[in-house]
């Protein structure tokens, strides 16, 4: 289920249209910003406060990000949604591993989130397609002249 389906679900006893979207709108930001910004979403202790951070943060650019927590019946539906969003897209605990800053799952969201350039990430893939070729076994794939494989959309392994 997407996440936009699992709002859609747990924001169902909301009437206001207006406070929907304020819970979508956190959620979807968080999730597109960054994991770690999604990760403290997910498993901070005080929503209000991090909400009210980073809408402080991003005021500038004129998105508003409050969610009425006040309000029983919202504040039930937003925790209903993170309860779900937990659920399906925390399975394995990395946010959660990323939130408490778990030096394994930091660093995986550096290599993730690190921008190469262009030269570098070209290296980077020929140096992993040659390490792949040699731990497969797999024969010596042809080449295109700058260097990358030629690969044979019509290979069946079953054959």
């Amino acid at each position: 289920m997407k996440i936009e389906a699992i709002i859609y679900e747990t924001t169902k006893s909301i009437f206001n249209i207006e406070d929907k979207l304020r819970i979508a709108t956190i959620f979807l930001f968080c999730f597109q910003l960054n994991a770690k910004t999604f990760a403290e979403l997910l498993y901070t202790d005080n929503h209000e406060l991090f909400i009210g951070k980073l809408g402080e943060h991003y005021k500038e650019y004129d998105i508003d990000l409050n969610v009425r927590l006040n309000d029983k019946n919202i504040r039930d539906c937003f925790y209903a949604t993170l309860n779900k969003v937990k659920e399906k897209y925390d399975a394995d605990r990395y946010y959660k591993a990323l939130y408490e800053n778990d030096p394994f799952a930091v660093v995986i969201d550096q290599l993730v989130n690190y921008n190469f350039d262009a030269l570098t990430f070209r290296k980077i893939t020929k140096s992993i397609g040659k390490q792949l070729e040699q731990r497969a076994g797999l024969p010596f794939l042809p080449r295109y002249s700058d260097g990358t494989a030629q690969i044979n959309k019509n290979f069946n392994p079953q054959q």
